[in-house]
């Protein structure tokens, strides 16, 4: 093609989930001609049959996302970690994780942003709860949050849309019992219909939030943000477009990005007067590494080797008990999300560690016997203890905050390949003993409330060992004050290439137990906003 006579559009967006989604909508509202590349393709939520019982699947129901095609090319065989045992979530399809999470959204508390000032570890963030605030307060009302207002420190209330659903039987039980022990016990917060909309059906409780809401009721970019970005006319959609390499031109500014095309493996170049790069804290961190050229020899905007650095995530255990008051009962337990309830933050200060954890609630379907595999026994004594031991369910997920350190992170190397010849992420990552001091207080917590609520638990349900991330990695890309110690700063433009913006939970400076997606999304459109301003005024 004539150099003259190529494309180039106003800004390239790569990744389409949260942060990639509002990047696509802001920016379109704002006038920006827009190319948004996925790595993926378009699924549709009939595919996903999850409704169906285990015996209907294939193999059972095991492995059935990866026959959906959410993680294709073997994703999950081209990656490398080295250290304690943590997961990674990598999906490849329009939507991101957005088109399969559980919708949780707690936003992160003032002090959240300043651990550095408070506590004397990590750093403080470039940017304030306040500052943030507003950005809170749109995209609760963009993506539909419900919850209830609560007035706790470690957990601001929201700008709700709707009143959460009302708890269930085993939460109404647990709920006066763990106020005695000083923990509140309180509705989730989701980005989740409770009443119909134009294309989206509201939410019947069926228990599969995090298998892909069959009616959409849970929020997801590639049936709101994308959608609306597309009906200005200025966004281009490109799916299975698998950026391999983000493009500098002589001036030392990015100009473009190099893909893939996963069907045609033909490899293909779009050009941009701004990269904006959105594919979550490993990929994000991955192309970066991989994008060298002679003025950036350590990767795109590496030169202090900063990126790829304090990889971070939470510590995570599951576990699971039964309430005796309720086994044998004939007990609804009434109609619920996933994650119906939650457990926020109650600790201030420990003498082991700093930060503090939380717990989510019976995030998981209410058809299937959880305890089953664990039950001893066969025939009908087994079935009948088995059901009598329904009714009683009462789950829990531990989430723990983990400490930002240099030392874990996400390499590459160029005799490491995929499929693709693209270099594949090594990660390395330990624990500290922090990290591990916290986990042990989720653990010896969880324990102690059960026994308060005179809880049974059966073989293998009560899991101590640490691990992690739940697919809430973070880090990576890291905003922050000072050039020397950061990539980028608080609106998420690169220091040394101001036309780069990394905008996604890579930029997270620190991490506290709260998911991430809402705190994104809020960055996602505060960036924007800035981009769109200074294309205004002509800086980009």
């Amino acid at each position: 093609m004539n150099i003259q006579n190529r494309k180039i559009y106003d800004v390239c967006i790569i990744g389409s989930g949260a942060a990639g989604g509002f990047m696509a909508k802001e920016l379109t509202a704002a006038g920006a001609e827009t190319i948004l590349l996925e790595g993926g393709r378009k699924i549709e939520v009939a595919e996903m049959n999850n409704h169906a019982w285990p015996y209907e699947l294939p193999k059972r129901g095991f492995g059935f996302r990866h026959q959906a095609e959410m993680y294709p090319d073997d994703i999950e065989k081209h990656i490398e970690f080295h250290g304690d045992k943590i997961g990674v979530s990598r999906v490849r399809n329009l939507g991101g994780r957005t088109f399969h999470w559980n919708a949780a959204t707690y936003r992160f508390a003032p002090d959240d942003f300043r651990e550095w000032s408070l506590n004397g570890i990590e750093e403080d963030w470039p940017l304030t709860y306040e500052e943030l605030a507003p950005f809170y307060d749109y995209v609760e009302q963009e993506m539909h949050v419900f919850g209830t207002r609560e007035n706790l420190k470690h957990l601001p209330d929201g700008n709700f849309v709707a009143e959460a659903p009302p708890l269930r039987c085993a939460e109404i039980f647990a709920k006066p019992q763990l106020k005695k022990l000083g923990i509140n016990l309180i509705a989730s917060r989701k980005a989740v219909l409770l009443k119909s909309r134009k294309n989206r059906g509201a939410c019947h409780y069926c228990g599969h939030c995090m298998d892909v809401c069959d009616v959409r009721a849970i929020w997801s970019s590639d049936i709101t943000v994308i959608p609306e970005a597309l009906a200005t006319g200025k966004l281009t959609l490109r799916t299975n477009a698998l950026a391999r390499e983000v493009l500098i031109n002589q001036d030392g500014r990015v100009s473009g990005v190099s893909f893939v095309d996963r069907i045609t493996g033909k490899v293909e170049e779009v050009y941009a007067k701004v990269v904006v790069v959105s594919c979550a804290s490993i990929e994000s961190a991955r192309l970066l590494l991989n994008s060298k050229s002679s003025r950036f020899p350590n990767g795109l905007a590496n030169n202090n080797d900063i990126v790829g650095r304090y990889l971070g995530g939470h510590s995570q255990t599951t576990f699971t008990g039964y309430l005796k008051d309720l086994v044998k009962t004939d007990t609804w337990q009434g109609d619920g999300v996933t994650d119906h309830a939650y457990i926020p933050r109650f600790v201030d200060k420990h003498k082991d560690f700093v930060g503090g954890y939380g717990y989510q609630m019976n995030y998981v379907s209410r058809r299937y016997p959880l305890h089953a595999k664990s039950v001893p026994g066969f025939g009908l004594s087994y079935k009948t203890r088995v059901r009598d031991l329904q009714p009683a369910l009462f789950q829990m997920g531990g989430y723990g905050k983990v400490e930002h350190r240099p030392t874990n992170r996400v390499t590459t190397d160029p005799r490491k390949v995929d499929k693709f010849g693209i270099p594949i992420p090594i990660i390395h990552f330990e624990f500290s003993p922090a990290d591990r001091a916290l986990f042990k207080a989720i653990v010896d917590t969880a324990r102690q409330m059960y026994e308060t609520l005179g809880a049974e638990l059966t073989p293998g349900d009560f899991n101590n060992q640490i691990g992690g991330f739940a697919s809430h990695e973070v880090g990576t890309v890291r905003m922050g004050k000072s050039p020397k110690t950061s990539v980028l700063n608080s609106y998420c433009q690169s220091h040394d290439i101001k036309n780069l913006f990394v905008v996604d939970a890579s930029c997270f400076t620190t991490f506290p137990e709260k998911n991430p997606t809402l705190t994104i999304a809020a960055i996602a459109v505060r960036s924007a906003r800035y981009l769109a301003e200074q294309r205004r005024k002509g800086n980009l």
